[in-house]
């Protein structure tokens, strides 16, 4: 992802906390909260209770790649925040691409359902 796509500061987190809604799966918890923005800035999250470092980092990136796979069908115009679940600590990239595409759409996060490929 493109620094301009990454959710990183603090304030933003806080916002996204505390005035977003929120939706889960076994694997992953969606928040997402409409900003005047253009586009869509994602922060992912993996808590130290899921797995170590290499495991965290393993994760965030299945994330990220799923992210990026479907990234192009989600409204503009979003602060989002996918957090990965202790479950989500064995899960494959497949798991994770449905778990994440299920949440967007159960959110109406997408803008156009008919590109689905």
């Amino acid at each position: 992802m493109r620094k301009e796509e990454r959710l990183t500061k603090r304030a933003d987190f806080s916002a996204v906390y505390q005035n977003g809604k929120s939706l889960a799966d076994r694997y992953l918890v969606l928040y997402y909260f409409p900003r005047p923005i253009e586009g869509v800035k994602v922060g992912i999250s993996v808590s130290r209770k899921v797995a170590g470092s290499v495991g965290r980092n393993r994760l965030k990136r299945l994330v990220r790649e799923a992210w990026r796979a479907q990234s192009h069908r989600v409204i503009s115009g979003y602060h989002l925040i996918v957090i990965v679940r202790v479950a989500g600590r064995n899960a494959t990239y497949a798991q994770i691409v449905r778990s994440l595409e299920k949440l967007t759409k159960k959110a109406g996060l997408f803008c156009n359902e008919s590109i689905i490929s």
